[in-house]
């Protein structure tokens, strides 16, 4: 059965497996969006969820904890949390809906917001973990004059904060490489194929 299917596709016409690539190569892009889309949704709520509860944590920090170094940083860490939920949600704009007028046109949005969020993700030490880092350690340290941690302690904590810094910064790096990359290949590869 499978020789007699490879036969019939061999003796077919150029121009039928052209179309018969072309929708296989459909049917694969479409479904990696969908798993992208769902990812980023996923991301985006593991986000957001805790935000909701540190935003007010770290506001009453600002009024109980009694030294200043930390409520400075309570403050800044409020407004870097929200500054990324801003970040995602202004990302998520560009999100493509349903099939707009043509397919390519989808393709071509699909790839504008596959950019974004390569952008969003290749500068993340800028506007999520530098900003964090040094909030978190403001904290730490404001916390540790007061004197809540020795000197050996402060440092543990601090060289901890800057390896989970560093970890986060290298697995959205590895995302970029393995999400990211192979999917907007096989776009441009589909945009290729359906314009000519």
């Amino acid at each position: 059965m499978e020789d007699e299917l490879i036969k019939i596709w061999q003796s077919s016409p150029n121009q039928e497996r052209i179309k018969f690539e072309k929708s296989k190569l459909m049917l694969d892009v479409q479904s990696s969006l969908d798993r992208f889309h769902t990812s980023i949704k996923y991301r985006d709520l593991m986000e957001t969820v805790p935000a909701i509860f540190l935003i007010p944590m770290f506001a009453y920090q600002v009024y109980a904890i009694p030294f200043m170094l930390s409520k400075i940083a309570s403050i800044w860490i409020v407004l870097w949390i929200v500054y990324v939920v801003f970040r995602l949600r202004r990302a998520k704009k560009n999100k493509p809906g349903a099939f707009t007028e043509s397919y390519i046109n989808y393709l071509h949005e699909s790839k504008k917001y596959l950019l974004v969020q390569k952008s969003l993700l290749d500068n993340i030490f800028y506007w999520y973990i530098s900003p964090g880092l040094f909030g978190v350690i403001l904290f730490i340290i404001g916390a540790s004059l007061g004197g809540r941690f020795g000197f050996l302690k402060l440092l543990f904590i601090i060289v901890g904060v800057i390896c989970l810094g560093i970890g986060v910064y290298f697995l959205n790096k590895r995302a970029v490489k393995r999400e990211l990359d192979p999917r907007l290949r096989k776009i441009d590869e589909l945009i290729k194929v359906m314009e000519e």
